[in-house]
């Protein structure tokens, strides 16, 4: 139905400004999916995902470790950002917190 294809274009819309807010917050390089609704962001070598999302979540922002994401044996230490369904701002200050876990 015409609903559809325009709820559709609106969709797309936000969830590009959305991964593009979120990629602008994050300041470093970072390739952008073509699809999907996450961002994966490289950590320091010798972190471990596991323990930085569980920190991130203590202090309030929900992220994903990305070893579960792996077929085989992850290539190095990632975390998964979602923005599906949080405001541009949002996510601008989850990333401000992400970084003051990260320097911990």
């Amino acid at each position: 139905t015409p609903a559809w294809r325009a709820h559709l274009r609106r969709l797309r819309r936000v969830l590009r400004d959305r991964r593009d807010a979120l990629a602008a917050a994050w300041g470093e390089p970072i390739r952008l999916p073509q699809g999907g609704m996450s961002l994966w962001v490289a950590l320091e070598p010798g972190l471990d995902d596991r323990d930085v999302a569980q920190r991130a979540a203590a202090a309030g922002v929900i992220v994903s470790p990305g070893r579960p994401f792996f077929a085989g044996e992850p290539t190095g230490p990632f975390l998964r950002l979602t923005y599906a369904s949080e405001p541009p701002d949002r996510l601008a200050a989850a990333v401000e917190r992400l970084r003051s876990v990260l320097a911990r």
